[in-house]
């Protein structure tokens, strides 16, 4: 499952780095501008009103002729009209047909931590899903988990990957927003020691029991004493204690299953 995870962020990635490479078409009819974004506006038949620059810090842009306009904070639409409205206002044009594009967005952000192969911050280009942006930050690493924590004005809401194609509001559905921070912590880990045929360590799964830990690890080598098994689990003062195990038993993170080898 987890091979086919990452194989899935992997496809993503290289749908939304082709997406990074090409300039915006305007038709994002919900992203709103923002200063540090580069914008490019055209008047049609007026190829000297042509401009492209960066929308300052105050959230204005400075059109020709017109001066600054205000445009932070408004859609593609919206801002394209304002522009118009002002060549009307003032005198410079009758019926000015106005397109605008954005050619790098840069005020817009979320911030993608933790188990990432390239974490840091990351502009939003439109409507852009969680799974999107982890692709962007280069898929799940090797260590990381299927949960995935998205922080939101000071809440947070976790995902399971494991959830992507299954319905409800899988991870795949949910769009982030500026200034969303996405956490994907470390994997949980449990260690299977001792006389199984593949002794290690292996992902936690959901209600995990030393049965399915033993299964995962291999089952019973010859050598095992079925009967004979340990478990330590870290303690709350930082060392390890011996817990009362048996086949049933769930478990945590960082426990240790260990079956001995039989005297017989």
């Amino acid at each position: 499952m987890r091979q086919i995870l990452l194989a899935m962020l992997l496809a993503v990635s290289s749908a939304v780095a082709a997406a990074a490479e090409a300039p915006a078409t305007g038709n994002m009819t919900h992203y709103q501008l923002g200063a540090g974004d580069v914008v490019r506006v055209t008047v049609y038949d007026h190829t000297d009103l042509a401009l492209e620059a960066e929308i300052a810090a105050d959230g204005s842009l400075n059109v020709p002729l017109v001066g600054a306009v205000d445009v932070a904070g408004l859609t593609f639409k919206q801002a394209e009209e304002l522009i118009r409205s002002r060549f009307i206002s003032g005198g410079f044009l009758k019926d000015p047909h106005i397109n605008l594009l954005i050619t790098q967005y840069r005020s817009q952000l979320v911030s993608v931590l933790g188990e990432v192969n390239q974490p840091g911050r990351y502009p939003l280009s439109g409507d852009t899903s969680l799974v999107a942006v982890l692709a962007s930050a280069g898929g799940i690493s090797a260590n990381g988990g299927t949960q995935v924590t998205l922080i939101r004005d000071g809440q947070s809401q976790e995902y399971d990957l494991a959830n992507l194609g299954q319905g409800g509001q899988a991870i795949n559905q949910v769009v982030v927003h500026p200034g969303d921070r996405v956490f994907v912590p470390r994997q949980k880990m449990i260690y299977v020691y001792g006389e199984v045929l593949r002794p290690g360590s292996y992902p936690l799964t959901e209600k995990m029991t030393v049965m399915k830990a033993i299964a995962v690890a291999g089952g019973f080598n010859g050598k095992a004493d079925k009967d004979d098994i340990a478990l330590q689990r870290p303690s709350a003062k930082g060392g390890v204690e011996d817990q009362e195990v048996d086949l049933a038993t769930l478990l945590q993170p960082e426990d240790v299953v260990y079956v001995n080898e039989s005297l017989f």
